[in-house]
């Protein structure tokens, strides 16, 4: 067991807690570069570990409060069949056309986090555009699927697009959809190839106690504040995971 990986795991719950996403974004390449798992092993292996530290980022904040259950439903819906697409895409797809595709992904991402952010404040809304949010979580729950990443980042913009006001809202709604496709996804993986426990637990472990630092971290300091220095690592590991897909 490589220790850095061990070490470095807690960064996954840390970034969960925060932003409710990007777990996925540090989980594969750690299970790829750290401890030497074929890619479309670390990303079944990812999906586990992702659901479970939300589950734990989900009852350190008490994030249910305040769900909007008809949006969470139609989001649900669409995300678990695009989760079950996605994982039968990405089991079929090449290991360098996945890799260059999470490359880009984290890429984008690490440009995204340093845009500058409206703030929202305020209630979620009611209204729930159930068409529109279930075309959306299949498109999120296909991203989840083939990458093995929860879709946060693009899924809590989306969550306030859609009418979900209140940032920490939004983070509590991403939170809940992740386990959702990431256990939707993770069953159709599993059917297909066999995973090392060992290492999963561990690593899970590790980033559920990071999970419950990120919880701390989000009740002292605004998440905009920790944004540059997660976009930074996201660009590093964007690019290695480009490079090695394409060279």
């Amino acid at each position: 067991m490589n220790i850095w990986a061990i070490a470095l795991a807690p960064l996954i719950g840390i970034m969960l807690a925060l932003f409710g996403a990007g777990g996925g974004m540090l989980t594969v390449p750690l299970l790829t570069y750290g401890l030497g798992f074929p890619l479309k092993q670390a990303i079944a292996a990812s999906l586990w570990i992702v659901a479970v530290v939300s589950l734990v980022a989900l009852f350190r904040q008490r994030a249910w409060h305040g769900l909007n259950l008809r949006m969470l439903a139609a989001f649900s819906v669409g995300g678990m069949a695009g989760s079950m697409a996605g994982a039968h895409l990405g089991m079929r797809m090449s290991d360098t056309l996945q890799g260059a595709i999470f490359g880009s992904l984290v890429l984008f991402v690490a440009w995204w986090m340093r845009r500058p952010k409206r703030t929202v404040e305020g209630d979620s809304r009611t209204v729930c555009r159930c068409l529109l949010t279930l075309l959306t979580g299949i498109a999120l729950g296909i991203t989840t699927g083939v990458l093995g990443v929860g879709g946060g980042f693009l899924m809590v913009p989306a969550l306030i697009w859609l009418g979900i006001s209140n940032y920490k809202t939004a983070v509590a709604h991403s939170l809940v959809l992740i386990i959702i496709n990431a256990v939707t996804a993770g069953l159709s993986y599993a059917s297909g190839m066999h995973l090392s426990l060992m290492p999963v637990i561990l690593i899970a472990g590790f980033a559920s106690l990071g999970s419950l630092a990120g919880g701390t971290l989000l009740a002292r300091y605004s998440p905009e504040h920790l944004q540059s220095a997660f976009s930074m690592i996201l660009l590093v590991i964007g690019v290695f995971m480009l490079s090695k897909a394409i060279i």
